[in-house]
């Protein structure tokens, strides 16, 4: 063999040497991507059938679940009865952030009502963070959030929140204090995903605030469609997460539907 037959071989090993491990490290970053599914949902408190919305998300295919106007009242425990309903561990796999008491405006009940996030995946940290101290009334608010491991040394951050409702100056004077607390928290952290009701239109100052900020409104692509009565006030916003699809589900389990969404991590 010449001199150039021997360079030329030396430069096809070479560069079949190289291009292994490239095709390696493209399938092993395929196989760790990890499909999250989310379904948030306002359920309306006390009222809501638990083992019917168990079944909402069993079909969804959802394996994150976010929810608000939840209850935890001594017997009637909603969170550890949806644990139970999908099979998930109350301490592995559930979160519950309280906001306030039960019936704290009207006639005061035993328990607390606020947040939860719900995953087939395990839950690796918790943390609630308080949005409003009343006095007594209105209902305070809170946010509550998970570290969620994937597997394969993937992980993600969710959240879910429900900020006051209203249409008066007040209203929205407290909505917009809640937001600001919301994203100062955040600062300009990724991977993250934050669902919840919002009690605003997108066309609303507050909504601008959060796209403006760098979240993505993932309803605005491909769920927008009301969420309760006409309007479009229950949101997943992502940063730094790839939304493929979503949907607005029809339920008449709540006087919110469920909004779910797909994504991969």
């Amino acid at each position: 063999m010449g001199v150039t037959q021997r360079s030329h071989l030396t430069v096809a090993l070479v560069l079949i040497a190289t291009a292994v491990p490239a095709a390696q490290t493209a399938q092993s970053a395929q196989a760790r991507a990890v499909n999250v599914v989310v379904l948030d949902w306002n359920i309306h408190g006390e009222s809501a059938d638990m083992k019917a919305i168990a079944k909402v998300v069993k079909d969804s295919g959802a394996n994150v679940v976010t929810l608000q106007e939840i209850h935890r009242r001594p017997g009637a425990d909603q969170v550890r009865e949806l644990a139970d309903e999908l099979g998930w561990d109350i301490t592995a796999n559930a979160h519950f952030g309280m906001g306030d008491d039960v019936g704290p405006c009207d006639d005061p009940q035993p328990g607390k009502a606020g947040n939860a996030i719900l995953s087939s995946y395990r839950i690796v940290e918790r943390v609630t963070l308080p949005l409003s101290d009343f006095a007594t009334c209105p209902v305070n608010r809170s946010m509550a959030g998970v570290k969620l491991d994937l597997g394969g040394g993937a992980q993600v951050r969710v959240f879910t929140t429900h900020l006051s409702p209203g249409l008066s100056a007040t209203s929205v004077s407290r909505r917009e204090a809640q937001a600001a607390k919301v994203l100062g928290y955040f600062g300009t952290r990724t991977g993250v995903i934050l669902t919840g009701d919002f009690n605003a239109p997108p066309t609303d100052a507050l909504s601008k605030r959060f796209v403006s900020a760098g979240w993505t409104d993932t309803g605005a692509r491909y769920a927008n469609k009301p969420t309760h009565g006409d309007a479009r006030i229950d949101y997943v916003y992502t940063r730094g997460i790839t939304t493929t699809s979503g949907s607005v589900l029809s339920s008449t389990l709540s006087d919110h539907r469920p909004l779910v969404m797909r994504m991969v991590r």
